[in-house]
């Protein structure tokens, strides 16, 4: 297994550029084995058709792992024929300057990235002889400035037709890589991902308020139940006390009733005893009167018999008094077990009155209480089922609604920052595309205006990364500048156009390297000699960029070139020329 060292140190940014020294082909394409020395500044590599030129831009590009490859579907089909690998190596510049160097994780004047290709499909990548992930090297470059999969960085053979038929946003895409503002862009995406996803938690608290106020209600209107309930089961209650002690003061008044009717009994009871006595009396008295009369022989018979008349009246006087004196004892009798009764009763209702709470003073009598109860019990028994819980139910969930409503608004406070950080954002990355295309726009006319045309750069749709799309325009023969296309333009009026956009904007490039290869070859002599001239003047003004320029063609004189010649020698590229 291969072993995986720590990761690679990025370069500090504007320390310096880096350039590549060396290439090394082994087994690639039509190189067996090829040692190319460029230099920083200008490259130019000449030489017939077919002899391996375009193979050694296309070897760095494969070292520096791009993914674009035009000779082939898969990497392996680049092995040399008949062989079952192929390794190529790009040496890059790692000396220091003011003590320190571009990778300070590396203590080499040079950094040397290889790239193994098997034949079975299979490749990896080596920094110095250290295996390394495709990941870990694309950081190292992107933290030097080099994208090798840019156009407008490396421009392989035909790619300036491939440019031309790109999108416009993708166009745009890669004048951004270019020159450094690709990051404004992942920022903008960055906050539009966070914004998103901040509206995304927006609307899931939305929901979840919404729940929980309905849960709410639901709970509110349950305590409402419950307590509802409880006022009707408290007044049961309370009923069913006054009911034990109304059933207890009814009794009362009964045993006060029976007990009133007694008195009366009684009294009138002494009263007649007390006239039986005297008419007893008065009778007894008569007739020892009569008898004392009737002894002596006096009087008359009327006499007799008037005083004989008052006895009788006296005795039927007597025995009416005696029957209503046993009728009145036996009512008091019986109103003494009626009361006696009433008590035994009133106790035990007392008894169970006490049981169940303190006395209560109604007026009430038990079927009115009753009545109320069975009304009380109705109304009891029409709420069904209330949960007993439902205080501590509404509690929680009025607390779950109340913080939500708090992170609602919390959330609601973070996306109103969230767009004005989209919008600040994107604010900023328009200013700064406004001001790259209001720099290189006249450059890029006056490039074409150099070759008998007339051009414009346009940006559109800035209000949104999504939508922003880079337009060419491009006029040739006297005709209006149009939207570059290839149903508008030729071949060659393609390649002019896109190579004045190259042209202007090689000033604010941030790339140390810099590739094109075989632009000329649809531009007749005239055009291919200015566009030449015009690359190279561009080159020499920014020395302290490296340049690979591959032409097929003439080549111009020109000081301070380092000039490197391949030639195809029995189906072998052999390079020669080149300077340390």
């Amino acid at each position: 297994m291969v072993k995986v060292h720590g990761p690679l140190e990025e370069a500090r940014p504007a320390l310096r550029r880096v350039y590549v020294r060396e290439v090394v082909l082994e087994n690639f394409m039509s190189h067996e084995y090829s040692r190319v020395r460029v230099s920083r500044g200008i490259n130019l590599i000449t030489g017939p058709n077919g002899a391996g030129k375009s193979s050694i831009l296309l070897g760095i590009s494969v070292a520096l792992g791009q993914s674009y490859t035009e000779r082939g579907e898969r990497l392996a089909d680049l092995i040399r024929r008949g062989r079952d690998s192929a390794r190529v190596s790009v040496v890059l510049d790692n000396s220091p300057v003011d003590g320190e160097r571009p990778v300070r994780s590396i203590p080499l004047d040079t950094i040397t990235i290889t790239r193994y290709i098997k034949r079975t499909g299979e490749y990896w990548h080596y920094v110095n002889n250290r295996f390394r992930t495709k990941a870990e090297v694309d950081q190292l470059l992107r933290s030097l400035g080099i994208n090798p999969n840019n156009l407008l960085i490396v421009m392989h053979q035909n790619m300036i037709e491939e440019f031309a038929a790109r999108d416009d946003s993708e166009k745009l895409r890669m004048l951004e890589d270019a020159v450094g503002l690709s990051s404004m862009r992942e920022r903008i995406l960055q906050a539009q991902e966070r914004l998103s996803s901040l509206m995304g938690e927006v609307n899931a608290v939305r929901r979840a308020l919404e729940e929980a106020a309905a849960a709410v209600e639901y709970w509110k209107s349950e305590v409402e139940k419950l307590s509802r309930k409880r006022e009707l089961e408290s007044r049961r209650t309370a009923l069913e006390l006054e009911f034990l002690w109304s059933l207890a003061r009814s009794t009362e008044l009964a045993v006060r009733r029976k007990s009133e009717l007694l008195d009366q009994v009684r009294s009138e009871l002494f009263g007649l005893r007390a006239e039986e006595a005297e008419v007893s009396e008065t009778l007894r008295s008569r007739r020892s009167a009569l008898a004392e009369l009737l002894r002596s022989g006096g009087g008359d018979v009327e006499s007799v018999l008037r005083e004989v008349d008052g006895l009788i009246e006296l005795a039927a006087r007597r025995g009416v008094i005696g029957y209503r004196i046993g009728e009145l004892e036996r009512e008091g009798r019986a109103l003494e077990r009626e009361i006696r009764a009433l008590e035994r009763e009133l106790d035990e209702r007392v008894r169970a009155a006490s049981e169940r709470g303190p006395r209560v003073e109604t007026d009430r009598e038990p079927s009115e209480v009753q009545e109320e109860l069975k009304f009380v019990a109705l109304q009891l028994s029409s709420f069904g089922t209330v949960v007993g819980e439902a205080e501590e139910m509404y509690f929680m969930a009025d607390s779950k609604f109340r913080s939500l409503q708090i992170r609602a608004e919390e959330l609601e406070q973070n996306v109103r920052r969230a767009l004005e950080e989209v919008e600040h954002r994107k604010r900023v990355w328009r200013e700064k595309l406004e001001e790259l295309v209001s720099e290189v726009n006249p450059v890029y006319d006056e490039i074409l205006s150099s070759v008998g045309g007339t051009g414009a750069i346009r940006v559109r749709g800035l209000e949104d990364p999504a939508t922003a799309r880079l337009e060419l325009y491009a006029g040739f023969r006297g005709n209006p500048a149009t939207l570059l296309d290839a149903r508008a333009h030729s071949g060659g009026e393609r390649v002019l156009a896109t190579l004045g956009f190259l042209l202007a904007v090689q000033s604010r490039v941030k790339s140390p390297f810099r590739a094109v290869d075989e632009f000329d070859v649809h531009l007749d002599p005239l055009n291919r000699e200015r566009m030449m001239t015009m690359l190279l003047e561009t080159a020499r003004r920014h020395g302290d960029v490296q340049y690979i320029i591959i032409t097929p063609g003439r080549v111009p004189e020109m000081e301070g070139v380092n000039l490197i010649v391949v030639q195809n020698v029995s189906g072998r590229s052999i390079v020669t020329g080149g300077q340390g």
